[in-house]
């Protein structure tokens, strides 16, 4: 039995199931004794990228089995106004007329998902922080980025129990409000 088993894609659950469990591996290890710090350090960023992976893969099926798009604006038949209309506060910068459509997003990441359930109500204002809090630690692997954010075990611990929540109350999202 998978803790994933309202996920029907059975390759999505697998891989899931896979990291699940290679995310208790690492974490088992980080915790040996002589370990340097340095690699339990990285060994926590991993942990956190498996965990946001997850929690995102999670909230991508959600989107995609109810349906429903995220949409953002586009602007058409953009037309500058004559120099003489100006903004009193941005001098210089000119002023334009244009039709906003809104179109559907092609690509959608972290932040565009925990932003429209938030806005479903089925993501709670402190958990779309947390997530985004976490995304934004994985985005530390990049390793031209600057990596002002450590990762230790407390934020390993916060980030599990941000995944085991997600786990548990994944089913109720897909429902069709």
């Amino acid at each position: 039995m998978s803790n994933f088993d309202f996920i029907k894609d059975e390759n999505l659950r697998n891989t899931l199931d896979d990291a699940i469990e290679f995310i208790y591996v690492l974490f088992k290890r980080s915790k040996e004794e002589g370990q340097k710090e340095l690699y339990k350090e990285e060994t926590h960023r991993i942990i956190i990228l498996y965990v946001v992976s997850a929690i995102e893969a999670v909230l991508l099926y959600f989107y995609k089995d109810r349906g429903e798009r995220i949409k953002h604006p586009e602007y058409k038949f953009v037309q500058a106004l004559s120099p003489k209309f100006g903004h009193s506060e941005k001098k210089g910068c000119p002023l334009v007329i244009a039709v906003q459509e809104k179109k559907e997003k092609d690509q959608i990441g972290m932040r565009d998902l925990v932003t429209f359930f938030k806005a479903k109500k089925l993501i709670e204002e402190k958990m779309a922080n947390d997530i985004l809090e976490l995304n934004d630690v994985r985005n530390t692997f990049h390793l031209s980025k600057p990596r002002a954010k450590s990762c230790d075990v407390k934020q390993v611990e916060a980030a599990l129990q941000l995944l085991v929540h997600t786990i548990e109350n994944a089913p109720k999202a897909l429902e069709k409000k």
